[in-house]
């Protein structure tokens, strides 16, 4: 008899949050975990991540538990994941994002023989030397839990090819082990109605996270005296001192938004700008794609196998101010057909990572795994 996957006893691990601005890997962890919790019983373990917030005996026999539709989310301390996992006994872990508590998962996988899956967002060895340039005990333990999860991970899920790339430079990844599932853009930026904003200059948005992550605004600014076009430039930040004011003329920021936010504000924009050296995916550029604008990314970045120049988007080298300049003044001549083509072929790739697409992979592979 073929089995049913509602027999299939997953438990996700990893980091739940119910911020609403969320990083890459916690907005997938969490529509994973919510999308599978929709139809199935669900259980999600993670641990008492706050220092500050929460006392030492919290972190060491710590226990709470909150529901989320037919899903249960479960923070413990540390002495009471393997009983937790002794009980629950789970045929699938799946650890969504890297944590290093995670660790004990493998542990116990050891002894009880239980399939493990990792989604590797971001290759940690490689962020915290050359992107981070940290150094001390930090990277010891990172490198170590890491090794952990890839060396003994029944299968190692990545957002892309540049990412399993990135991770072979570092690691021996055999080719039966690796899964690329691409990330999954949220629903409300496909739903929000375009404003037609054909005579208005073009409306560029960049997204500067952080000072490690600044979506290439440095490369932004080397094209500042090569543009003969005019372009309007939002920036969305939280770091309001990280950056340069005045530079270009018309230079709009704005704070970080949740998703709801977000989509409405792309509404009348054109274009969007992912310039960073390095970036296993980029859920922003899928979802200002399925919004309508016209990406312009880098050769760097693991959405860069979805585009087309000229036809869904741009991709240049990093670094490539030259190029950008070009590019930017391109579309600032494009007549209003070829701006709506452009357009109309960017929300037809992000289709692709529509989250009932997207996860119907993740239950094929949940399923290959329990055969």
């Amino acid at each position: 008899m073929r089995r049913k996957e509602d027999n299939v006893k997953i438990l996700f691990a990893g980091r739940y949050s119910e911020e609403k601005i969320l990083s890459g890997p916690e907005r997938t962890s969490k529509d994973i975990f919510d999308e599978y919790a929709s139809n199935h019983s669900a259980v999600f373990l993670q641990y008492f991540f706050d220092g500050r917030k929460f006392s030492l005996f919290k972190k060491l026999f710590g226990k709470q538990t909150t529901e989320y539709g037919r899903g249960k989310v479960f923070t413990l301390g540390i002495f009471r994941i393997i009983p937790f996992l002794v009980s629950y006994r789970p045929e699938i872990i799946h650890l969504l994002n890297y944590e290093r508590f995670a660790v004990i998962l493998y542990l116990y996988r050891l002894v009880f023989k239980t399939t493990v899956i990792y989604s590797s967002h971001g290759i940690i060895k490689f962020e915290n030397t050359v992107i981070k340039k940290l150094r001390g005990r930090k990277i010891y333990k990172d490198n170590f839990c890491e090794r952990i999860f890839i060396r003994y991970s029944d299968k190692i899920i990545f957002p892309s090819e540049e990412a399993k790339n990135t991770a072979g430079k570092y690691y021996k990844l055999p080719e039966d082990k690796t899964v690329i599932i691409p990330n999954i853009a949220g629903g409300l930026f496909y739903d929000i109605a375009k404003i037609n904003s054909e005579s208005q200059p073009i409306k560029a948005v960049i997204h500067y996270k952080n000072s490690l992550n600044k979506s290439g605004y440095e490369m932004l600014l080397g094209t500042i005296n090569l543009l003969k076009s005019n372009i309007d430039i939002y920036l969305l930040t939280n770091e309001l001192t990280g950056f340069q004011r005045g530079i270009f003329p018309k230079l709009y920021v704005h704070v970080m938004m949740p998703q709801d936010k977000l989509a409405e504000f792309y509404a009348d924009k054109n274009v969007f700008l992912s310039l960073n050296s390095y970036e296993t995916f980029s859920i922003s550029t899928a979802e200002a794609m399925a919004s309508g604008l016209i990406p312009i990314i880098t050769n760097e970045t693991g959405i860069s196998a979805y585009i087309n120049n000229g036809v869904n988007g741009f991709k240049i080298a990093y670094g490539d101010t030259s190029m950008l300049g070009e590019i930017l003044d391109r579309i600032s001549s494009m007549n209003s057909d070829e701006i709506i083509s452009l357009t109309q072929k960017a929300k037809e790739t992000a289709e692709a990572f529509r989250i009932d697409k997207i996860f119907s992979r993740y239950l094929k592979l949940y399923r290959e795994c329990v055969k």
